[in-house]
């Protein structure tokens, strides 16, 4: 009785550890082909905007879509100015991103809300109005999306 025991818990035991090891080696029990088949949920998109009399200023914007929230990076460079270069953080709601800039220009660091909307393949922001109290530039809610950007190939 006492081997027939011993033999018992000595088979639980190993089994046990080895379903544990499998599980910790990331196996959910899906086959190959099911992992490989489940929705990649990160989209990457990179738009790109040209202004200015010759097209000599540029916007750049690559974000990266996980569900509702947005994050990535925007650059404007304006021809023989400062540029503002940084980073994008906020949600979509929709077709409509919500987004807080937090960029470096003339060694400051400052914070925008910026606001897109995508349109087909297009992304349209909204223009920004400047605080006569402090020269600050913002984004009101009632401005319109009229600032077009084009979509770009982000490994460029």
């Amino acid at each position: 009785m006492k081997a027939f025991s011993f033999i018992f818990i000595s088979t639980w035991l190993f089994l046990a550890c080895q379903n544990g090891t499998a599980n910790r080696d990331g196996n959910t029990g899906q086959s190959a082909e099911e992992q490989q088949t489940l929705p990649d949920s990160e989209q990457k998109r990179c738009f790109i905007r040209l202004d200015g009399n010759q097209q000599q200023d540029s916007s750049y914007l690559q974000l990266v879509i996980r569900g509702e929230t947005v994050s990535g990076t925007y650059n404007y460079v304006p021809y023989e100015k400062d540029a503002r270069r940084g980073t994008v953080l906020g949600t979509m709601d929709m077709d409509t991103l919500n987004l807080v800039w937090t960029f470096k220009q003339e060694g400051m660091q400052d914070t925008m809300r910026v606001a897109f909307l995508f349109d087909g393949e297009k992304l349209l922001r909204k223009s920004l109005s400047v605080d006569t109290a402090t020269g600050r530039q913002m984004t009101l809610d009632g401005s319109q999306f009229s600032e077009i950007y084009e979509p770009v190939d982000c490994s460029q």
